[in-house]
C-alpha cells in the first residue's frame, strides 16, 4: 500500500495529465452522440420554437444562479462556506430532455458565458461548472433520447447523480483547489478548510474531496435531479400545447 501511494505521489503530474486527457477524449466521444441524437432536420417552426425555449430556459438557469442560493454549511457544519446550493443546472437537463443532449449543452454554455463577468475565480470556478454541465446533460440526455420511458428518464436522472460527483472530484482535484491556492496561497484556503475534520498540510486534498466535494456535490446533483424529473414531463407536456 505505501509502494502505491508513494508510486502516485511521485507521477502525480503525469496522472492528472493522463486523467484531463481522458476526460477530454470522453468529452468529445459524447458531442459525437450527441450531434447524431439531436441532429434531425425540423421545420421552420418547429426550429423557432425551439430556439424560444432554449432562450427562455437560459435566461431562468441565469436568474437561478444570481439570484437563489445558498451556502450548505449552515446545515453541514464541516462544508465550507464557498460550496453554496443553487439550482441554475436545472433548466440545463430540462432543455436536454425536452430537446436533446446538444440544445442542454447550448444552454450550458450560455450560463457559462453569463456568469464569466461576475466571477471571483477568474474563470476556474465557471469552467469546472461548465465541464460538469456538459458532462452530465450530455450523458443524461444521450441516455433519455435513445428511448423516452418514464423508466429511462428516472435512469437518466440518476446518471447525472454519479457523472456529476465523479466530475465534480476531478475538476476540484485538478483545477479549483489548486487555483484559489495560486490565487489567494495555500495558507489562507487551508484556513477556509479548518471547518473539515482533522485536515492539515498533508491530508487537505483528501479530506477537502471526501468529507466536502463528494457529500456537498451528492446533495445538490440529486436535489437538481430530483427537480428535473419532476418538472420535465409537466414543463413537456406545456411546450407541447403552445
Amino acid at each position: 500500500m505505501q509502494q502505491i501511494i508513494e508510486f502516485l505521489q511521485n507521477n502525480m503530474q503525469i496522472i492528472e495529465i493522463s486523467l484531463i486527457t481522458i476526460f477530454a477524449i470522453a468529452l468529445i466521444i459524447l458531442f459525437i452522440f450527441a450531434f447524431r441524437v439531436e441532429g434531425k432536420i425540423e421545420s421552420h417552426t418547429k426550429r423557432v420554437k425551439k430556439m424560444v425555449t432554449i432562450s427562455i430556459l437560459s435566461a431562468i438557469s441565469v436568474i437561478l444562479y444570481y439570484f437563489i442560493k445558498f451556502p450548505l454549511g449552515w446545515i453541514i457544519p464541516f462544508i465550507p462556506q464557498f460550496l453554496d446550493i443553487q439550482f441554475s443546472a436545472v433548466p440545463i437537463y430540462i432543455g436536454g430532455f425536452m430537446f436533446g443532449p446538444i440544445s442542454g449543452s447550448i444552454i450550458a454554455i450560455i450560463r457559462f458565458i453569463v456568469k464569466l463577468p461576475g466571477s471571483s475565480t477568474l474563470g476556474t470556478g465557471e469552467l469546472a461548472d461548465l465541464l460538469i454541465g456538459l458532462a452530465t446533460v450530455l450523458v443524461s440526455s444521450i441516455m433519455y433520447h435513445r428511448n423516452k420511458t418514464k423508466k429511462t428518464a428516472k435512469r437518466a436522472s440518476i446518471s447525472i447523480v454519479f457523472v456529476w460527483v465523479i466530475a465534480a472530484v476531478l475538476s476540484n482535484w485538478l483545477f479549483i483547489l489548486p487555483f484559489y491556492m495560486n490565487l489567494y496561497g495555500f495558507d489562507a484556503v487551508l484556513g477556509m478548510l479548518t471547518v473539515i475534520p482533522g485536515v492539515n498540510e498533508q491530508n487537505y486534498m483528501l479530506l477537502y474531496i471526501l468529507y466536502a466535494v463528494i457529500p456537498f456535490n451528492i446533495v445538490l446533483s440529486g436535489m437538481v435531479s430530483f427537480l428535473t424529473f419532476v418538472l420535465y414531463k409537466r414543463l413537456s407536456i406545456v411546450y407541447k400545447k403552445i
